[in-house]
């Protein structure tokens, strides 16, 4: 049982998880992803950042998480 927990503890994760936010412009013709800060949430406007196709407010449209293999 002991071996076991052991075994357990020393496996290293072979994926890392990475969350991001996709920012989308108010008027619908501009769309990013950054990675998630704390504190974001869907719908929420973004202060300090503009659109730079129209200087129109970026909204958070979704947040989500991909797996990436670790190297």
């Amino acid at each position: 049982m002991l071996g076991n927990i052991l075994q357990q503890r020393e496996r290293k994760p072979i994926e890392k998880i990475v969350t991001y936010t996709v920012l989308e412009c108010i008027n619908k013709d501009y769309e990013e992803k950054r990675d998630f800060i704390p504190g974001d949430y869907v719908g929420k406007i973004i202060r300090d950042k503009r659109c730079p196709k129209d200087n129109g407010e970026l909204r958070i449209k979704a947040i989500y998480a991909e797996k990436h293999p670790i190297k």
